[in-house]
């Protein structure tokens, strides 16, 4: 995706969050948020970059995070969110310990003694409702995709976070997609269609 958007004149930063690919450190929500911070204010100062031009495109539970983040700072001028949970609580074991358990057996936990305090850090996911943040990222656009064979999130988390967002935003439901929407090949079309539109906004 980021490649075909270079040759369209887009420069991207990806990176991955704490615990996921090759980024150190062990899943953690609220830490995450410190990441995209990290991230998003290093891209906002750098030489060249118009820091008004800047969108962020967000997948699965880093679009939760993103939306709590650019509801408190307005470092964005899109967000869109792809196959984004609305309430972890609907996807999540209920009992942090298996919780913890799945992450450590999937390695996104990587230190036997982490999370030091397990009902806080099972707190924050619970916490991180995206629909409580949307309406607090306007006016900047919010664009939503989802698709309707998501087996992770469930497609109406997409209309949950819909119904929350302020004007402008958009939903789009892709027939047939599963929660791995980078595989989707629709999806770098609706990305380039979304960054064409709100960069002319």
């Amino acid at each position: 995706m980021v490649e075909e958007l270079g040759r369209e004149g887009w420069s991207s930063v990806v990176f991955n969050f704490r615990g996921c690919g090759l980024s150190g450190g062990d899943i953690d929500m609220r830490g995450w948020h410190d990441d995209l911070a990290e991230v998003a204010g290093k891209v906002h100062d750098l030489p060249g970059v118009d820091p008004g031009d800047i969108h962020c495109v967000a997948f699965s539970a880093g679009g939760a995070v993103a939306a709590r983040f650019a509801s408190r700072e307005k470092l964005f001028k899109s967000l869109l969110l792809m196959a984004t949970p609305d309430d972890f609580g609907d996807i999540l074991p209920a009992d942090p310990a298996l919780l913890r358990d799945h992450f450590r057996g999937i390695g996104v936990i990587r230190d036997e003694n982490f999370p030091p305090d397990l009902a806080a850090w099972h707190r924050g996911f619970l916490d991180l409702k995206a629909s409580r943040f949307l309406p607090f990222v306007s006016p900047v656009p919010v664009g939503i995709v989802h698709g309707d064979r998501d087996e992770t999130v469930p497609f109406a988390h997409a209309h949950r976070l819909y119904a929350a967002a302020c004007m402008p935003k958009k939903i789009t439901i892709l027939q047939g997609a599963t929660h791995q929407l980078r595989k989707d090949p629709r999806a770098i079309g609706i990305i380039r269609d979304w960054l064409r539109k709100e960069a002319s906004w």
